[in-house]
């Protein structure tokens, strides 16, 4: 081969390598080339607690009348339900009707009940006729008693299945219509009812005067005076045989 056609050759590989060269160098650089970083900061919250505040539920107190039974300790009144102030009038749970309380210091005890409050009512239709609440004494049970609301202080009444079936005075003014009641003296007891009364001695020492009545329509209820100290401690009405035990729901 003549050394011009050789010359020629040499400088055409030359240039075709110089080529290459350059390709592979400017391929690598492109592929090394750091893509931008892209920070994507999410925006932080903050949550903050918020305190509720605690809600006191109202007490309802215990009428002192509800001494003569086991007194459950006090209980409480749902926010949702309906309590009556003492110095309110009621609304008769079986209408709309607000009735004024009935029971007042004028109120008498008598053989089947005391005022409107009659013996064989429910709780609830002793409460339309007392024109208040009847207050738990004591967790209620087949045998437990209440107290009006709002009344003269010294009543309670109780319940047996279901319905008020005795009351009992500890208390306050309340009287029988010949005004017998507490503080009465045993003799006034003794010449205002006579040979109606039957006698029993107490093992506390305490004596219970029995008003038997004489009325056929009365033959099932009695009126019992317990008399301590020569006057009239308490004094209770209500239908035997559940009258006659000092504390029926335990007798």
């Amino acid at each position: 081969m003549p050394f011009r056609q050789l010359s020629s050759l040499l400088i055409a590989l030359i240039l075709v390598m110089g080529a290459a060269l350059f390709v592979i160098t400017r391929g690598g650089d492109d592929s090394t080339e750091a893509a931008p970083t892209t920070t994507s900061s999410a925006p932080t919250t903050t949550l903050t607690a918020t305190t509720i505040p605690a809600t006191t539920t109202p007490a309802v107190t215990i009428p002192a009348a509800c001494v003569s039974g086991t007194i459950a300790s006090p209980t409480t009144t749902a926010p949702d339900s309906t309590t009556t102030s003492p110095d309110s009038t009621t609304t008769s749970p079986d209408s709309t009707t607000t009735i004024a309380p009935t029971l007042g210091g004028n109120s008498s005890v008598t053989t089947v009940g005391l005022d409107t409050v009659t013996f064989g009512l429910t709780v609830k239709q002793a409460e339309a006729a007392a024109g208040t609440t009847m207050i738990p004494c004591s967790p209620v049970s087949s045998c437990y008693r209440v107290a009006p609301a709002d009344a003269p202080e010294g009543i309670s009444f109780v319940v047996d299945s279901g319905t008020i079936e005795r009351v009992d005075i500890t208390d306050g003014p309340i009287t029988t219509r010949s005004g017998l009641g507490v503080g009465t003296d045993e003799s006034r007891i003794v010449e205002s009812l006579g040979d109606k009364l039957d006698r029993r001695v107490n093992d506390d020492g305490s004596i219970d005067l029995i008003f038997v009545p004489t009325d056929a329509a009365d033959a099932e209820f009695r009126i019992i005076f317990t008399i301590r100290d020569g006057v009239v401690d308490t004094f209770r009405s209500g239908r035997v045989p559940l009258v006659l035990p000092a504390d029926p729901c335990t007798a």
